[in-house]
């Protein structure tokens, strides 16, 4: 009992010791975790100001592209035009040597009398026994006959000069439609230039966000139809996003929604577009999927909020990839292009809106600017 007292008294007595001893390491201990939690939140601090520099720049870039891809789409209707312009040229050139043609077969069934009233004009009437009335009357009939052959030849002289002219015309207008796809081709090598550096910057910063987009590509892949991809989407909504809408691609409708086809009614609409048009996205939104998609080629489905989402397919070439942000009008992707011995052969553009995973008439939205 007594050598208990005195282990107790000697522990009380050396604990001022061990504490004293200890003091410093617990400072030491609590200098370093608050070191190492001021180091986690400046580096927190600083990527979120990385991720908002990377937002910014990436905002620009898509500005840059909108602005790019805008200029380039006033090209390309040129280049539509004057492609239309040559065709119409070439359909009127091939009917004046249609009528042309008419007029000289006309003419040369009367050459031989032409030739005859030309070497002996007054013998055509003698050599023929005839009355007086009768003569007058074959001077008539020859001079109906020559103002016949004369008006004839001012036919065939008007017609061969309108379609000396038509040449001619038609000849600029090629002209016209070869500076007008060079200006296309060269506008679109810049734009394709800013898209490379643009995806060049992503991946530099976001290896991490590239790996998961990729990811989500080969899952999306996996699904078995594009109605299954777009039944992902949540957030109903009521109305088409406001500030959306707008022609995806230059070139005109060939199809629209609710035409018969083998399949049923059209849920969308196609477009016979520009060679090497590019496509932009007619809605500011998220990239829910990017790639190819059965037997429609490269397809491209946007998620443009409050429940409304786009599909585009038939691309033949993608600038985006699978969880990408959207600006209103930036370029996803480009149709096939074509050289110029085959220009009347157009790729097609499908373009389907859907609202809360239904098809709706896109029309009135793509080519109205969209509703509130």
């Amino acid at each position: 009992m007594k050598h208990g007292r005195m282990l107790l008294a000697l522990f009380l007595a050396a604990s001022p010791l061990f504490a004293a001893q200890a003091e410093p390491a617990k400072r030491g201990a609590q200098s370093s975790a608050r070191a190492e939690l001021a180091a986690q939140r400046q580096a927190e601090a600083d990527a979120k100001a990385h991720a908002r520099a990377d937002a910014a720049r990436a905002a620009l870039l898509a500005e840059q592209e909108v602005e790019a891809a805008a200029a380039l789409r006033t090209l390309e209707n040129q280049t539509s035009q004057d492609e239309q312009k040559l065709a119409d040229l070439q359909s009127q050139q091939a009917a004046a040597g249609v009528q042309l043609q008419a007029a000289e077969k006309g003419l040369e069934t009367l050459l031989p009398v032409m030739q005859r009233l030309a070497a002996q004009p007054a013998a055509t009437l003698l050599t023929s026994p005839q009355s007086p009335a009768d003569a007058v009357r074959s001077i008539a009939i020859i001079q109906g006959i020559a103002t016949s052959i004369e008006t004839q030849a001012e036919t065939v002289k008007t017609l061969s000069g309108q379609l000396d002219t038509l040449l001619a015309t038609a000849q600029a207008a090629r002209t016209q439609l070869d500076d007008a796809a060079a200006a296309q081709a060269r506008a679109d090598a810049a734009l394709q230039s800013q898209i490379n550096a643009a995806k060049g910057s992503e991946l530099e910063d976001a290896d991490a966000a590239t790996r998961a987009a990729e990811a989500s590509l080969e899952a999306q892949n996996k699904l078995t139809s594009i109605t299954s991809v777009v039944n992902q989407l949540s957030a109903p909504g009521a109305s088409l996003p406001a500030g959306t809408g707008g022609r995806p691609v230059a070139g005109r409708i060939v199809q629209h929604y609710g035409s018969t086809t083998l399949a049923g009614p059209a849920q969308g609409v196609t477009y016979s577009a520009v060679p090497g048009a590019r496509v932009t996205t007619p809605c500011a939104g998220k990239v829910i999927f990017s790639g190819p998609f059965r037997s429609y080629g490269l397809v491209v489905i946007a998620d443009c909020g409050g429940g409304t989402s786009v599909v585009l397919a038939g691309l033949n070439q993608l600038d985006v990839v699978t969880g990408q942000q959207l600006a209103h009008g930036q370029p996803v992707g480009s149709m096939l292009g074509d050289d110029k011995a085959s220009r009347a052969h157009h790729p097609f553009l499908y373009v389907e809106l859907r609202q809360n995973g239904s098809p709706i008439d896109p029309t009135s939205w793509l080519h109205g600017g969209g509703s509130g």
